[in-house]
């Protein structure tokens, strides 16, 4: 029996709320300094720090996993909402309710279910799906996009990986990325559409520059190569993006596309972008959350202990403390919850 190929989850990406995506013509690929610099300069950077949060409401409603029960969860409630299938090991929550994944034994197989919110209301969308590889669903429900196992050639040790797009209704297929080694890739719906990215490298190995990695979005018949940097978010007049080699390897590069053109940041992990263009980027050697403004001023700085996992709705973000709890980040009123009862790993946030 030979091994299946594992594939690389992405932690955290922000997209923020819009009507319904359109695709946009492709550009051209973009060079970016191998040594990001501050676009602009200045004397004192504005410090911001998070106080506690205390009793006050949370900026989310949290939607927790755990065994065969998912539990909504505010500040001063928490109510069971829907038992999918179980166990449920991964929760996300999209435009059509809570993308769902159960493992199915010890396997690296899942059942993907579709929870309503709030009626709790579970559709099934597919099964047989890679447990350890992205997933998503339509902003409609209608479609699920996910990965499948792919062909097996001899005499390689490890079986290849394909992507498919599923019709919930009808449970046909179509195959959007043939059985290949995708090492890295994620897939997602998000401003441009149907989007894949695939990284130059990953954990196992490298897919390799050029044609073969960057950002590809699917044009009803073939995914068609966008820019060689990974789209993150985008808000009006304002695009976030992220040059990177591989998720596993630092330094990222932010960069900030425009009215005026494409600005480099800095290093980090970009999160979020808002409709002015001021942009949120984590950085994790530093362990600092800086806000910057689309041309390069720091508008504030925070020091941030832990892992960013989540970025809900692009004001709150979900962080794994250094202590392995999961505490709040409201970043409209600089707060930081880090609540008594501790959050379970598998949750997702939905702002309020």
């Amino acid at each position: 029996m030979r091994a299946v190929l594992l594939g690389a989850l992405l932690l955290a990406a922000c997209v923020p709320p819009s009507s319904t995506p359109t695709t946009p013509t492709p550009s051209s690929p973009v060079a970016v300094s191998a040594t990001p610099t501050l676009v602009a300069t200045q004397s004192a950077v504005p410090k911001a720090t998070f106080a506690d949060g205390g009793s006050a409401p949370w900026p989310v409603v949290l939607y927790e996993g755990e065994g065969f029960i998912v539990s909504q969860r505010t500040e001063s409630a928490r109510t069971e909402v829907a038992r999918p299938c179980g166990p449920v090991s991964r929760l996300e929550a999209r435009p059509a309710g809570l993308l769902t994944w159960c493992n199915v034994g010890q396997s690296d197989f899942a059942e993907l279910r579709l929870i309503s919110i709030p009626d709790g209301r579970v559709t099934v969308l597919a099964s047989g799906t890679r447990a350890s590889w992205p997933a998503d669903v339509s902003p409609d429900g209608r479609s699920v996009a996910a990965f499948r196992a792919g062909d097996c050639p001899m005499p390689a040790p490890v079986c290849q990986t394909r992507a498919v797009l599923i019709d919930v209704a009808s449970k046909s297929e179509r195959e959007i990325l043939p059985s290949s080694y995708p090492l890295g890739a994620t897939l997602e719906w998000n401003a441009l559409g149907l989007t894949v990215f695939q990284p130059e490298c990953a954990e196992a190995g490298c897919a390799g520059p050029g044609d073969k990695s960057g950002t590809f979005i699917w044009d009803g018949s073939a995914l068609k190569k966008w820019s060689d940097l990974r789209f993150v978010a985008r808000s009006g007049d304002w695009t976030l993006l992220e040059q990177l080699r591989s998720f596993g390897q630092e330094p990222r590069t932010v960069i900030v596309r425009g009215p005026q053109g494409d600005k480099t940041l800095s290093s980090g992990h970009a999160l979020a972008i808002g409709s002015s263009g001021e942009a949120l980027v984590w950085t994790p050697g530093s362990e600092l959350l800086t806000r910057f403004a689309p041309d390069g001023r720091v508008v504030w700085q925070a020091a941030l202990q832990g892992v960013v996992v989540r970025v809900v709705g692009g004001d709150a973000l979900l962080v794994s403390s250094p202590q392995n709890r999961m505490e709040i980040y409201d970043l409209k009123r600089m707060l930081r919850f880090a609540p008594t009862t501790p959050i379970p790993s598998v949750v997702a946030g939905v702002a309020r």
